[in-house]
């Protein structure tokens, strides 16, 4: 299966000392004219900015920041990959109702694809939360900025790992789940509601 591409706007990885994390700077015109007379700056600006910097803003007509496209359970014995596509109220509602079911001790993580539309986004997190009668456990992963395109980002979480479904009588049963996306200026650009069963191997 093809993957769309992870880097963000301000990867510790990729943006060496430039990064992208003055919450004003979310405008690509501005970003490209700041130091506009550093040649060098400029090109690896263009570079990192990628489609946006050649005028891909994402979807001008679309009056969402960040899209997400799809919501993405992969397992790592090969298992057929559970999808659900976040894109219209119907797919989101369809999530909502449609609950999935985990093996004991099945390894499995989340890969979550969203587009950015017309203006950088800063400080994008994703928090899971899942809950069962006295369990609790809330995960929050800080993914970066990105720049507006139209090719979808990706987010894989763990990115290194895989999570491991738990096992024994006390752990089956069905479990609420809320995840959403929100960034640094507190927007919340999803937040929705998913159930699932842990069944017996």
């Amino acid at each position: 299966m093809e993957r769309a591409e992870t880097m963000s706007v301000d990867s510790s990885e990729d943006a060496g000392d430039y990064r992208m994390s003055e919450r004003a700077l979310t405008s690509v015109e501005e970003l490209l004219r700041k130091d506009a007379d550093d040649e060098s700056l400029r090109r690896y600006k263009e570079q990192l900015l990628g489609d946006a910097a050649r005028g891909d803003r994402g979807d001008p007509n679309d009056a969402r920041r960040v899209v997400v496209e799809e919501f993405r359970v992969v397992f790592e014995d090969g298992s057929q990959d559970i999808v659900y596509h976040l894109d219209t109220p119907q797919g989101i509602e369809h999530m909502r109702t449609t609950p999935f079911v985990l093996a004991e001790a099945a390894r499995y993580k989340f890969v979550v694809s969203f587009r950015v539309n017309r203006a950088i986004v800063s400080g994008l997190r994703f928090r899971n939360k899942v809950k069962k009668t006295v369990l609790s456990n809330t995960d929050e992963v800080v993914l970066g900025s990105y720049a507006p395109r139209s090719k979808p980002y990706e987010f894989v979480y763990p990115r290194h790992d895989w999570v491991d479904a738990p096992s024994g009588m006390f752990y089956r049963g069905k479990y609420m789940a809320q995840f959403r996306l929100v960034d640094d200026d507190k927007a919340e650009h999803i937040k929705n509601y998913y159930t699932f069963e842990i069944k017996r191997a």
